[in-house]
């Protein structure tokens, strides 16, 4: 009998046990990458079409050039609550998962130094730059394939290591040919549960200064940190009774898998903004590219249930631990923005082009560099559009907000025709409210309603999770300047 491997990297658990957690693929590398729904509630009821607007503290975070439009200093403090919601179909069969997590959105202060001619303001704080927090639940019949295949396909070469599918008692060697007996393929009703969590944090210091009449730069440098989590429950179950030959009488097979990662990073972000003071605002910014260092510990569970009582592996469940550092390097973002002042409204529109082929693994394994080539075939430039408007009616102070995201799918298989890129693109529909406190403090809310669609393989092409997602998210700023 060929000994046991325990693995120990996570290139090694994806090549010998396909299934088995590990972040080191190209989606990972894009949700390490993906800014979230923003900062500030003013922002997010006007869609987040804030680069030509940025007038508050959360300019530091969407143009700090628009540091320099404030005259007084403002403390800011925000929470936001995400509601994740997802049908998942799975050979016909729908399921419904919800995740929430709720998060500190912002946390600063700016302060407008005294100048002799035009403005300079610097800022200092927190922001959330993303959040983590999905679900899935799945569950139908597969009359076609199983996990089993993956581990040790059937008539297949067996490598000189005992495989998970062989300690599970679900495959055999046939010492004779030099090839896997694991008939089990398919007719198997399988089921899983994946949730997600975790999210990245902006610690960031910046300023804006005018540069000359109503034109201002700025500048923010940010320091991020945060966790990644994903635990996932999957089964298969021969609930049927089509696998009942000995010693392939399976009925049940359960594997858990877990991933748990520490991310740190830094990145710098450098904007500009033209101003026709009470009527027009104009801004562009580019974020450079963020370098994310990534400590990963990712393991796995399994067991095997028969017909005749047995469990194995018999000294109790099959174990994996893996251990893994690598670098992630998201791409340029570029944006530009305008806002238009007409009476009491406010109208503002953004454009955000990311070029999505240029996210690369460094410092990795020979087998996780090998994905840079796959990404480069995987995603493609997307751009994200952006539209909002204000209200103060009469001028009271009360102002009501209503925006449109819209952000383009960065995969490439999505934009193949009209109907998959709308569907597989992800579009939100926000508005909200700012309450004056007084002549000098602000609570704004906001609320925004996104939906799109999306997949997920959990072993092969066979096993495909069509996703329905929606989500609702509710942030609340509170605001006083001094």
């Amino acid at each position: 009998m060929r000994p046991a491997t325990i693995i120990v990297c996570a290139a090694l658990v994806a090549a010998i046990a396909p299934g088995t957690a590990s972040a080191q693929f190209p989606e990972d590398a894009l949700r390490f990458s993906t800014l979230g729904t923003g900062v500030g509630a003013r922002s997010l009821g006007m869609g987040n079409a804030y680069t030509g607007v940025a007038s508050d503290f959360s300019a530091l975070y969407w143009n700090p050039a628009g540091l320099a439009q404030m005259q007084y200093s403002e403390f800011q403090f925000g929470l936001s609550h995400l509601n994740y919601q997802n049908s998942g179909d799975y050979f016909g069969s729908t399921t419904w998962y919800s995740n929430n997590g709720t998060s500190l959105n912002s946390l600063g202060l700016v302060y407008a130094v005294p100048t002799r001619r035009g403005n300079l303001s610097v800022a200092i704080g927190y922001s959330r730059h993303s959040s983590f927090t999905t679900g899935l639940s799945f569950s139908g019949f597969n009359p076609v394939g199983s996990l089993i295949q993956t581990w040790a396909p059937d008539g297949q070469p067996y490598p000189p290591d005992l495989t998970i599918a062989e300690e599970l008692g679900l495959a055999t060697a046939d010492t004779t040919t030099g090839l896997f007996v694991s008939p089990i393929n398919g007719n198997l009703t399988q089921s899983g549960r994946v949730l997600e969590g975790g999210g990245l944090d902006n610690w960031s210091v910046g300023g804006g200064v005018d540069v000359a009449e109503n034109v201002s730069i700025g500048a923010t440098l940010t320091f991020l940190t945060g966790t990644y989590s994903y635990d996932r429950t999957y089964t298969e179950t021969d609930d049927q009774n089509l696998w009942s030959e000995f010693p392939f009488d399976m009925e049940e097979l359960v594997v858990d898998e877990y991933i748990r990662s520490d991310i740190s990073g830094f990145n710098a972000h450098l904007g500009m903004m033209a101003r026709v003071p009470g009527f027009m605002r104009f801004g562009l910014s580019v974020r450079t590219p963020t370098s994310y260092s990534i400590k990963e510990e990712f393991g796995q569970l399994a067991d095997s249930y028969f017909d005749n009582g047995d469990i194995l592996p018999v000294e109790g469940s099959y174990e994996s631990i893996g251990f893994g550092e690598y670098r992630v390097v998201s791409p340029w973002v570029f944006s530009g923005g305008v806002s238009i002042m007409i009476l009491n409204f406010v109208f503002s529109g953004d454009i955000e082009y990311t070029d999505w082929t240029q996210l690369r693994f460094e410092d990795a394994t020979r087998e996780v560099m090998s994905k840079n080539a796959d990404i480069k075939e995987i995603f493609r430039p997307a751009a994200n559009v952006r539209l909002g408007a204000e209200w103060n009616p009469l001028g009271l102070g009360l102002r009501f907000r209503a925006g449109a995201i819209y952000n383009q799918s960065p995969y490439r298989q999505d934009g193949l025709s009209e109907e998959a890129a709308f569907e597989y693109d992800q579009k939100y529909l926000t508005a909200g409210l700012g309450i004056p406190l007084g002549g000098f403090a602000m609570i704004d809310l906001a609320y925004a309603y996104g939906w799109w669609k999306t997949d997920r393989i959990n072993f092969d092409a066979t096993s495909r999770v069509d996703e329905d997602i929606q989500t609702h998210n509710v942030m609340a700023t509170f605001s006083v300047r001094f």
